[in-house]
């Protein structure tokens, strides 16, 4: 009797450690299957955005070398015309321009190259104080003969000793596009970029009076510059530089607005700036406007 109450308490606790083993089991497969389920959501998410930024990336390549590519394509007309014609001056002066729209082109292709790594989600831009004028400087030199192909004249009124902290290829990014944009978009007008002091900090203000927007346009960016993220999508149908402005003026944090009316020109300001001078010890923080933001 007590032999078959052993060899029945024996069999309970070999059934009991069974279930115990298989519960054990199941549990390890189940944590399994959801550790495998999360590598394939992550692996998915990431092939998404891995075709979302080659996708924006070769839309950048294709909007932002339009201009200096049709201004580079007009230039070697010019030169194989005063070639054929013997006027050597002419050809030396437009070689020289040849030159010079090349070098913008390679300056362009920097540019995307920063704008993809910025696209990363770790991405953090390194940041500096340095003089606004002397980049301020720079643009100008870059559209001389672009705004006078589409006979504009770029105005620039900002003060002197300004010295800004961010990153600085990218603010020249942010700023290269929205002239570019106002450029594209203007015939025998003004191009206007203007830093302006208030009491809620530095604004950056860049201004045309060309064909403007209607307010379906304008009514996309601000939809899109209002919940600014990383990895956003490139919406069709509208205008692709401003998505990209986007893309640049989220990774430094500043903030956008923008006001359009067709036939009448465009209006884009940008706050959030800091402004730190290097002979100034303490960096002097800005407050943002809480304004919203273009595509």
């Amino acid at each position: 009797m007590i032999f078959q109450w052993i060899c029945v308490m024996m069999t309970v606790v070999s059934l009991l450690a069974f279930l115990v083993w298989v519960r054990s089991w199941y549990f390890r497969l189940e944590l399994a299957k959801k550790e495998l389920e999360q590598q394939v959501e992550d692996l998915s998410r990431r092939l998404e955005y891995s075709n979302g930024l080659k996708q924006k990336i070769t839309m950048m390549i294709a909007h932002d070398l339009q201009s200096p590519l049709h201004f580079l394509n007009v230039l070697s007309d010019h030169v194989a015309r005063f070639a054929t014609n013997n006027q050597l001056p002419e050809v030396k002066a437009g070689t020289e321009e040849i030159k010079k729209a090349t070098g913008n082109i390679h300056a362009f292709v920097k540019e995307v190259n920063l704008w993809a790594r910025s696209q990363h989600e770790n991405f953090q831009p390194a940041q500096h104080s340095f003089s606004f004028n002397e980049l301020v400087g720079e643009l100008q030199e870059f559209f001389e003969d672009m705004v006078l192909l589409n006979k504009n004249v770029l105005v620039v009124d900002c003060p002197e000793d300004v010295f800004v902290y961010t990153n600085r290829d990218i603010l020249k990014a942010i700023l290269r596009n929205l002239i570019d944009n106002a450029n594209k978009h203007t015939r025998g007008g003004e191009v206007r970029l203007v830093f302006t002091s208030t009491e809620n900090g530095p604004v950056l203000t860049v201004t045309d009076n060309g064909s403007g927007m209607l307010a379906s346009e304008l009514q996309k960016i601000r939809r899109r510059l209002s919940n600014p993220v990383v990895n956003a999508p490139v919406e069709p149908n509208s205008r692709l530089g401003y998505q990209l402005i986007a893309d640049f003026a989220h990774t430094l944090g500043f903030t956008m607005s923008i006001k359009s009316s067709k036939g009448v020109g465009t209006t884009v300001s940008i706050g959030g700036l800091v402004l730190h001078s290097p002979f100034v010890s303490r960096l002097h923080s800005t407050e943002v406007i809480g304004i919203c933001q273009p595509d």
